[in-house]
């Protein structure tokens, strides 16, 4: 992360891990817009309400509201300003639990574990907790998605098993089978994008979406869409995997949702 901040600055990003108070995320971040109105934010594109095919048993499953959903997953460059304006040292960004998780580690701004590969701007972070997502999530001004707002991002109505269709194709998608053995800019393919547009949703990085595993396990977190070290199987749309949320992997990044008006 050092070299990543290193560049920001070099961008003209006059900024320090000391200021109290944050950039407006709409203004420093490219990309991201605090507004929920009608006006499509940057780098983000509508999913509408109504039903999809859910689960791999294509569950008929009807979503009542419309969002908007990040095109691509959270990228080094957006991730470093929310590190640059000091979001890790203002608790008014964290939940309880993941302010008390970073107090407990003595967790400085600059150690936020793994970057993506090369710490290049375009290649999506890595190696942060849920608690960390939840925190850059609410300074961005959005959420995370549910898994069903995730899901159907990622595979549009018709149920199918990837992103692009039925087959797996390893030259759609940075998986184990790509032999890269590490993360890839978020617009490397453009052939592998869901029906809605959204890129990466199988493969690069595991995503984090919201609630527990299931009522046995609350206190963990769904992770979703497979990695760069995944099987073709772990990469289907209706894979769900889980962790604790207090862990951070170089194969998990994230990607966030926005609410609409009504």
């Amino acid at each position: 992360m050092d070299r990543l901040i290193a560049h920001l600055r070099k961008q003209g990003q006059n900024l320090t891990e000391s200021q109290t108070e944050p950039v407006t995320p709409a203004k420093q971040v490219p990309g991201e817009d605090t507004h929920a109105g009608s006006t499509q934010p940057l780098d983000m594109v509508k999913v509408p309400k109504g039903p999809f095919l859910y689960g791999d048993q294509k569950t008929r499953v009807v979503i009542d509201h419309g969002y908007w959903i990040d095109l691509y997953p959270v990228t080094n460059q957006k991730y470093g300003e929310f590190v640059l304006t000091g979001g890790y040292a203002q608790q008014k960004y964290w939940a309880p639990e993941g302010w008390q998780w970073k107090r407990a580690r003595a967790l400085p701004a600059r150690n936020i574990g793994m970057t993506g590969h090369g710490n290049k701007p375009d290649h999506p972070v890595v190696g942060v907790s849920y608690y960390e997502v939840e925190a850059y999530a609410k300074w961005a001004g959005k959420r995370l998605p549910t898994e069903q707002e995730w899901e159907k991002s990622a595979r549009g109505e018709d149920g199918r098993q990837y992103p692009w269709g039925e087959a797996f194709d390893k030259t759609r998608c940075n998986s184990d089978d790509s032999s890269i053995e590490h993360t890839t800019p978020v617009t490397q393919y453009s052939n592998g994008t869901s029906p809605y547009g959204c890129y990466d949703m199988a493969g690069n990085v595991w995503e984090w979406c919201t609630r527990g595993y299931d009522e046995h396990r609350k206190d963990t977190r769904v992770i979703r869409g497979g990695s760069w070290s995944g099987r073709p199987g772990m990469l289907c749309v209706f894979y769900r995997d889980l962790h604790d949320p207090g862990n951070r992997f170089n194969d998990i990044g994230f990607r966030l949702a926005q609410d609409m008006e009504p």
